[in-house]
């Protein structure tokens, strides 16, 4: 059984309703746990909305157990603006969480986010992408490790308060992991290329989630061999103009001092700045893949840092008795 709920956040000057919709799917196998998957709390993300629909078709049936949640635009008004932040006051939905009942828009838009879809999930899917320009591909460690690994990206990241990363306060996942809710943090795809592998890939990915926690009935995939990064420093360029990518491909390996991307004015053609790796060994994790119009203070490179990485050795299937 599928139902869909649409909740109001707020109202315009004009008149216009701002609203969430929420997906249910109930599964008929029996029970198992609510997962709430969520995408585009960034506008410019939409990768993870794609996934989403995909997903809500695959199970439409309810051919699993438990109960999906599926919040597949967390942040209308941005992603109608293909916008990292709200329109109406600049802010991040995911730095305000738990949000406010009395704030600024996207205040109000976390708080309702919260009790009207966090609160009540007993596993969690967070899908980010790379952006309109830049593509990553990695997945975060928070408290689910085994569901982490199930995604099935090459790279995780578990984060560490001493180390550079990307480590943020006010984010969805802060909300569920404070219960002990198992809650992973994707970022997969982006950037000005063709979508469909990506959206392939996290189709596969929370499937096999779903299988991990018991809600497909069919066996989980055996985790790869997969490596956990301690750090993953952002590289911001400091000019605005044309940024033409020489970094290797995303999970290739660059040592450090090498050339991630140069940097060119679109007016005089000169070159205003050579981006290099800072990382004495490190691996892609976020880049351009094609030359985009960046400012200065963009993303421009995710480089993972190798040095006191944890390697997880891969998981032979099992294979049946001759």
């Amino acid at each position: 059984m599928s139902t869909m709920r649409r909740i109001p956040v707020s109202h315009f000057a004009n008149g216009e309703a701002v609203c969430l919709y929420i997906h249910e799917i109930v599964g008929k196998k029996g029970k198992g746990p609510v997962l709430g998957i969520s995408g585009a709390i960034h506008g410019n993300e939409p990768t993870g909305t794609y996934v989403i629909r995909e997903i809500a078709k695959h199970y439409a049936d309810g051919d699993f157990r438990g109960r999906l949640w599926l919040l597949p635009v967390a942040n209308p008004l941005a992603f109608q603006a293909n916008k990292r932040v709200t329109p109406v006051d600049g802010q991040n939905l995911n730095r305000v969480f738990p949000g406010k009942a009395q704030g600024m828009f996207t205040d109000l838009l976390a708080a309702k986010i919260k009790s009207e879809f966090l609160d009540h999930l007993e596993a969690y899917l967070d899908f980010h992408t790379g952006t309109d320009r830049p593509t990553v591909d990695y997945t975060y460690v928070h408290n689910a490790l085994d569901l982490s690994r199930a995604f099935g990206t090459r790279y995780l990241f578990r984060p560490q308060a001493d180390r550079a990363g990307p480590v943020f306060n006010g984010t969805s996942k802060a909300v569920t992991t404070a219960r002990g809710v198992p809650s992973v943090t994707i970022e997969l795809g982006g950037g000005v290329v063709d979508q469909g592998p990506y959206i392939a890939r996290g189709v596969e990915g929370i499937k096999n989630c779903m299988r991990t926690l018991k809600m497909d009935t069919a066996p989980p995939s055996p985790p790869m061999a997969q490596t956990v990064l301690g750090a993953i420093p952002t590289i911001f360029p400091t000019q605005g103009g044309f940024l033409y990518t020489e970094a290797p491909p995303l999970g290739e390996e660059i040592a450090g001092g090498k050339v991630l991307g140069r940097v060119v004015s679109p007016y005089t053609f000169k070159e205003l700045e050579v981006i290099k790796n800072p990382i004495k060994r490190g691996v892609m994790i976020l880049s351009h893949l094609t030359p985009n119009l960046v400012e200065p203070g963009d993303y421009g490179y995710m480089v993972g840092d190798l040095e006191g990485a944890e390697k997880l050795p891969g998981v032979k299937p099992k294979t049946g008795r001759r």
